[in-house]
């Protein structure tokens, strides 16, 4: 096995123990189905950001397009992949709580993929992004409520900072895509913060 492929895998494995340990809302039963079906979701979307990010190249190289295990993933096309389909698999009163039963793990998951990034040897700037994820995973585990609010926020904050320092990400004109979306994460966050401190003040 390709050993960027195995970082992620263990990068998955570590998220998934978490999320079984911390879940209350998804029947046993629908676990697996779940599982596999945010992964999934999560890796096509991911793949789709790369590509899409990527396509004058892509587009002469058709057959690249599934090879995953040679990198090539964006974490907001993940994003994007997973919520999707974990919002068409809860309702609405239970999507935030399951949000927040898998947010706390991902920035240690996602410092142990950055190794993956090493591994491959693509942009350097992959270590002080696996370093703010440590910080942020450490933060979020001492202040544990609101942790998807938190982690919005924190990893929105590191994506725009480290976006300036990368040479190969997706550009419109001339601003930075992944800047646009950090920023957007870190509306949502204060928002679902202010929302999770209006609750609590009403509960």
């Amino acid at each position: 096995m390709h050993l960027y492929g195995l970082i992620i895998g263990i990068a998955i494995i570590i998220g998934i123990s978490y999320f079984e340990k911390h879940q209350s809302i998804i029947p046993k039963e629908k676990l697996a189905f779940f599982e596999i079906g945010t992964i999934v979701s999560a890796i096509i979307g991911a793949r789709a950001y790369h590509v899409i990010d990527q396509w004058s190249f892509y587009s002469q190289n058709l057959y690249l397009i599934p090879q995953t295990w040679n990198g090539g993933l964006g974490i907001f096309g993940a994003f994007l992949g997973a919520f999707v389909f974990i919002a068409l698999f809860v309702n609405h009163k239970s999507y935030l709580m399951l949000l927040d039963s898998i947010t706390p793990i991902l920035p240690l998951s996602q410092a142990i993929g950055r190794f993956g990034n090493y591994i491959n040897g693509e942009n350097p700037i992959w270590w002080p992004e696996a370093i703010g994820n440590l910080l942020l995973f450490l933060l979020i585990k001492k202040y544990p409520y609101d942790p998807t609010a938190k982690y919005f926020i924190g990893y929105g904050l590191i994506r725009l900072l480290t976006e300036f320092w990368r040479e190969d990400t997706w550009v419109i004109s001339t601003v930075k895509t992944g800047q646009i979306i950090s920023i957007i994460l870190i509306i949502v966050g204060i928002l679902l913060l202010k929302y999770g401190q209006t609750k609590n003040r009403h509960s």
